[in-house]
């Protein structure tokens, strides 16, 4: 043995350190603990997405909506995405670790999904599209999803519809948790997000965007660690408004505003028109539009001196645009003028 395979067994006095205070940590832990130094030393300088800075890479989120809202084929154009090693779904960054996903379908059946699946991926070929795999049954998924997942993994599950494989009262809080709680393991022990698609109450579009429009309520999203709810809009059929309305690790300028996608209906694909609306501008019922508290707070910061970049980001909007339209909807519905003015404008 040479002189530089000597060096290369030497030990330093700080590693034999290091080995001695971790045998003596080892002594003073518990089964199944962490400790808290040891999670931080694990940390990285951001927690893992699969659509940056969105989803999750790892656990069970939820798109929700009314129904003819496109929802299905927005989820189907995401796992198309995934799968294809796309750059980004919607301008957004996407990072799957195995470029899989699999897409439970138990609303549309195998011919119709084929032709939905012709229109919307026109401009990837074949070999693009093998990482994308399909289940049309809502039998058993659970072990079904096990042992794929085991044989070849993914990034995403998709699972369209959560009503079709959940069977029970979607008002039992307790039943649709311990439901949901198995899923919630097998993201955890795959690494992938699971996404279910659900369904939004009757007249819920009527009311601002918020988690609790969805059935089942809190029984389900208490579970997710992203809700998002996807709506029509009122004025322009072809547009969609898609709200994050749960995200546990989203800053706030993420979910007061809308992110407003253009839906083609020939080849049943959504754009992002990199436009944005506050939630309160999406409320069609006066009994519940708190828009004018919002415009209220806007106009006080702007009477103090405020910008409109200023006042977006002290009301949690992304843009200033959102701000104008604020002051559109405001000037309107004429709040700026006194109870007198509005009465002699309308006689």
């Amino acid at each position: 043995m040479n002189h530089d395979d000597n060096k290369e067994l030497r030990i330093t006095r700080e590693e034999l350190l290091e080995e001695g205070q971790h045998l003596l940590d080892s002594l003073d832990s518990c089964p199944d603990e962490q400790r808290a130094d040891e999670l931080r030393r694990k940390a990285g300088a951001e927690i893992p997405t699969l659509i940056h800075p969105i989803f999750p890479k790892i656990g069970v989120a939820c798109l929700a909506g009314s129904s003819d809202t496109g929802k299905s084929s927005l989820l189907r154009q995401l796992a198309i995405a995934v799968a294809a090693g796309d750059s980004d779904w919607l301008g957004f960054e996407l990072r799957p670790e195995h470029r899989s996903a699999i897409y439970i379908s138990t609303e549309d059946e195998e011919n119709a999904t084929s032709y939905l699946l012709r229109q919307q991926t026109r401009h990837y070929d074949d070999g693009e599209l093998s990482r994308l795999r399909f289940l049309f049954t809502a039998e058993d998924i659970l072990t079904t999803l096990q042992r794929n997942l085991a044989r070849v993994p993914a990034d995403l599950v998709v699972i369209d519809c959560f009503a079709d494989v959940y069977t029970g009262d979607l008002k039992d809080t307790n039943k649709i948790r311990s439901f949901l709680l198995p899923f919630q393991t097998l993201a955890r022990e795959n690494g992938c997000l699971i996404l279910f698609l659900h369904h939004t109450g009757k007249r819920t579009e009527a009311l601002i965007p918020h988690k609790n429009n969805l059935l089942a309520g809190q029984g389900f999203e208490s579970k997710m660690r992203l809700v998002i709810e996807l709506r029509a809009d009122a004025m322009r059929p072809s547009d969609r408004h898609l709200c994050i309305v749960k995200g546990n690790y989203l800053p706030l300028q993420y979910k007061t505003e809308s992110f407003i996608l253009h839906f083609d209906g020939p080849t049943f694909t959504f754009t992002n028109t990199n436009e944005r609306l506050p939630f309160e501008l999406l409320v069609k019922n006066a009994d519940t539009d708190d828009s004018k508290a919002k415009w209220e707070q806007a106009k006080e910061l702007k009477d103090g001196g405020m910008t409109l970049q200023k006042i977006a980001e002290a009301m949690g909007y992304n843009s200033r645009s959102s701000v104008l339209n604020l002051f559109e909807k405001g000037k309107k519905m004429a709040w700026d003028k006194s109870p007198d003015e509005t009465e002699e404008a309308t006689e």
